[in-house]
């Protein structure tokens, strides 16, 4: 009975709307069958649908998408520590080696390109996430 009740649930409205009679009665009689002896008419038959089984599918969760957008930007502090890490790299490696000095520097902006590019698609999922329903 609650298999049914929760395809139910699933149904277009208007396919609900149409068997919502038939669905309640055969649920009356399978319940109680002191409520099977008494006929109703259809317009008696009001199914609670913000309720229970009945509740819709869709509610909205503001404050789940707002900790999913800052468990996202945790991602952006990685990156601020992957572009301090790059740039403390560059200044060991131009004191190790300094004739290389604009080889090194090249790579680091190409990584800190890569970081950067991260970071804001990291900032896109995490508006997404925030503004989602």
């Amino acid at each position: 009975m609650f298999q049914l009740m929760r395809a139910s649930r699933m149904l277009p409205q208007a396919a609900l709307r149409s068997s919502t009679a038939a669905m309640a009665t055969s649920c009356r009689l399978l319940s109680s069958p002191v409520l099977a002896s008494r006929p109703q008419s259809q317009d008696q038959v009001k199914p609670s649908l913000q309720v229970g089984l009945g509740a819709p599918l869709s509610k909205r969760n503001a404050g789940v998408s707002v900790l999913g957008c800052a468990i996202a930007m945790v991602a952006v502090g990685g990156c601020a520590q992957g572009i301090g890490q790059l740039f403390a790299a560059l200044v060991v490696g131009m004191a190790r080696n300094p004739s290389m000095k604009e080889d090194l520097f090249t790579y680091t902006l190409i990584g800190m390109g890569f970081l950067e590019f991260l970071a804001i698609v990291v900032i896109l999922i995490a508006g997404l996430l925030l503004y989602s329903e």
